[in-house]
């Protein structure tokens, strides 16, 4: 979650003193704990599994039903799972550094960081080889922080990256923090983070970086930047419970008391050690007339059980807004309309996620449009349109049986855009065009019929008037 300070407070926000820095840090710092834990549930690290109890002669199952990572990992692939698509009159030089840094693979673990932490944030750079690009990274929200002003446009200041120096033997000697403003990157090295008991705080480079602004970026997955399960791990702890005591019951009951009516196994505790050896070896028990033998059992309710263990896991999937997709209503080949009402509220929390998701896209584009320009290639981004498509299994049929109905009444461009395997409808549309004009060809000489120059394919046409023009 970005820090916020003050505008006024310095005249020069390239310049950032000390006192500032162990500020920002100290504040970045007293949230460790909850991303800690945000990470530990999407790991699989439950609270379930630090339960003692006091008499360790019980049994004590631990139990995890990782319901945060199916969150994390059911939204993530719904946001993510195709990748985004950029529209523009001059955006090609950024989609073609896009394609070579493989930003599509990057934007997934984006998407999974906004979904644990609540946010996800990015840092830019230029590549080190003869021909620089700007390249991306993802860095751990626990390392990095930006710090905006408190203005309704929250302009980004500066942003901090921290992180362990270690040596040889891989201990930890100090810590790197790395400052980036708008103009400038300082690399500082320190022994501690903590201002009091530190001996240096030390600048070791100084670099100017021309994207512009801030290079960093920081994605939010929702105005509170809480993460897709945040709000549901009271739920997933008892769960987890219910399901670790429904497990220590069924070792309890076979761990049965022996009760015997009128009967005795020896006259000590030896004779009745053996006797109970015996028994358990042999399955045979002989009693005298009128004697008597059962097991003390605690009776178990599963039926009540199984309700409430229902009751928690619909609650948790219901307020997350994340189906479970093994329920038996995903079972059956549903409609689109049928499908949509299932996936409603997935949708709406994508709606938001998306808005979120976009609006870091084009802070993005805007920063690779300025390092780009120092390079000599402009590029405008003002009107580039930012599509992102959901990763849904859809009816094919139904959708051609669609298009087939809007035949005519609707443009063959919008028609083959509605079809999840056509990436360019306005090229599939010439595609088309091409393979009727081909097909007339093949026709009419298949039946001896002449044809006139204007009545040659539109291709074979252009591509003869081009050789005269070179000729």
């Amino acid at each position: 979650m970005a820090i916020i300070r003050d505008r006024d407070l310095l005249t020069d926000w390239n310049e950032i003193p000390v006192n500032m820095i162990d500020s920002c840090i100290k504040e970045h710092q007293s949230g460790l704990q909850r991303l800690n834990t945000l990470e530990n549930y999407y790991m699989g690290k439950h609270k379930i599994l630090d339960r003692t109890l006091s008499n360790t002669k019980l049994p004590n199952n631990k139990l995890v039903a990782n319901h945060a990572k199916y969150i994390t990992d059911v939204a993530t692939g719904y946001l993510t799972g195709a990748p985004v698509k950029y529209d523009g009159a001059s955006v090609e030089a950024i989609i073609d550094v896009y394609d070579k840094i493989d930003i599509d693979a990057h934007d997934a673990e984006l998407a999974k960081d906004m979904s644990v932490f609540g946010h996800g944030l990015e840092i830019y750079y230029m590549t080190n080889d003869e021909n620089p690009i700007p390249q991306v990274a993802l860095i751990d929200p626990r390392n990095i922080f930006l710090v905006l002003d408190d203005t309704v446009e929250s302009k980004p200041l500066f942003a901090c990256h921290y992180y362990e120096k270690k040596d040889l033997d891989n201990k930890v000697t100090g810590f790197k923090v790395n400052i980036y403003t708008a103009t400038k990157v300082y690399n500082y090295e320190t022994d501690s983070l903590d201002s009091k008991s530190r001996k240096e705080f030390k600048l070791v480079n100084e670099s100017e970086q021309y994207f512009g602004d801030v290079p960093v970026t920081e994605f939010q997955n929702n105005e509170e930047s809480q993460g897709d399960f945040e709000q549901q791990i009271s739920l997933i702890d008892a769960y987890n419970l219910l399901m670790s005591d429904r497990v220590n019951d069924k070792e309890q009951l076979v761990d049965a008391i022996l009760v015997v009516v009128n009967a005795s196994l020896g006259d000590d505790e030896e004779e009745m050690t053996e006797t109970a050896k015996f028994i358990k070896e042999h399955k045979i028990l002989e009693l005298p007339e009128g004697a008597d033998a059962k097991w003390l059992v605690k009776s178990l309710n599963e039926a009540e059980v199984e309700i409430l263990k229902k009751a928690i896991r619909d609650d948790i999937h219901q307020f997350s807004m994340v189906p479970n997709l093994t329920d038996e209503n995903f079972a059956s080949n549903s409609s689109g309309v049928a499908m949509s009402y299932k996936l409603f509220g997935l949708e709406q929390l994508m709606r938001i996620k998306e808005r979120y998701f976009k609006k870091g896209l084009k802070e993005r584009l805007k920063l690779f449009a300025n390092i780009l320009a120092v390079k000599a290639q402009a590029v405008d981004v003002s009107d580039v349109k930012i599509t992102m498509t959901r990763s849904l299994p859809v009816n094919l049929q139904e959708i051609a049986n669609m298009i087939a109905t809007l035949d005519g009444k609707v443009s063959l461009e919008t028609l083959l855009a509605q079809l999840p395997f056509v990436d360019d409808p306005a090229t599939e549309v010439e595609k088309v065009e091409e393979e009727k004009d081909r097909n007339m060809m093949r026709n009419q000489e298949a039946f001896g019929m002449p044809f006139d120059q204007a009545d040659r394919p539109t291709t074979e046409r252009k591509a003869e008037e081009v050789n005269a023009d070179e000729e």
